[in-house]
């Protein structure tokens, strides 16, 4: 099957280890505990990881991209992370009591960073802001949602995903983290096909949502 981004087809290939891991818990009843919760393990991490390199495959697709053709709420989230970013210019200048030629061009620099709110001819280049990485230690359905609403501000990107698979995301989430911090795992191969299965098809449905997005203003 091809898919619209490479992330998307690394992140397919990648689970053929959680496959040989799986395959290894079966044919080793001493250590198939132990197969079975680095299966899991490796899974989500892949596919966290796979999410954070299609959602930087995503940005960087809309470089020189004109302002124009970007959605509003895309823009205003750019404007608004780059605002509350406590290193841009226009924050650091009220710690300073002296005003440079230095620190004016600065200004213009940030100024002109974010013009694309205004001048709907700007390209948008490297410094125009989208989140493309999970908050730190949070990592949940809740948190997907809101990295792919950036595009458009939709608030359901998954209303034609099954409701009820994606609701295992937190639950998996929830397996992985037991077995890290608790060495805890009471799953079997089937649960790792279960969840390989879960995570292939959402991994699926993130590229054709992403491109589908994409697609309206490249």
């Amino acid at each position: 099957m091809t898919y619209h981004y490479e992330s998307t087809s690394e992140f397919i290939k990648s689970i053929s280890e959680v496959d040989t891991l799986k395959k290894l818990a079966a044919s080793d009843d001493e250590n198939r505990t132990l197969f079975l919760k680095l299966s899991i393990v490796s899974l989500v991490t892949k596919f966290q990881v796979f999410i954070e390199k299609i959602l930087l495959e995503f940005r960087e697709g809309i470089n020189g991209v004109t302002s124009d053709k970007l959605p509003l709420y895309m823009k205003m989230n750019a404007v608004k992370l780059s605002v509350l970013d406590n290193s841009n210019a226009l924050i650091a200048i009220k710690n300073h009591k002296t005003f440079t030629e230095e620190k004016k061009n600065k200004i213009v620099d940030y100024l002109d960073s974010i013009s694309f709110i205004s001048n709907h001819h700007k390209k948008i280049d490297n410094s125009f802001r989208f989140d493309t990485k999970f908050p730190l230690g949070r990592t949940g359905k809740n948190e997907l949602i809101k990295l792919l609403s950036q595009i458009d501000g939709d608030e359901s990107p998954f209303d034609k995903f099954d409701k009820d698979d994606f609701n295992k995301l937190d639950s998996l989430l929830q397996v992985r983290h037991l077995i890290i911090h608790q060495d805890r795992f009471m799953g079997t191969e089937t649960t790792v096909s279960d969840n390989i299965h879960f995570l292939k098809n959402l991994a699926e449905y993130i590229d054709n949502y992403i491109f589908e997005k994409y697609q309206k203003f490249s």
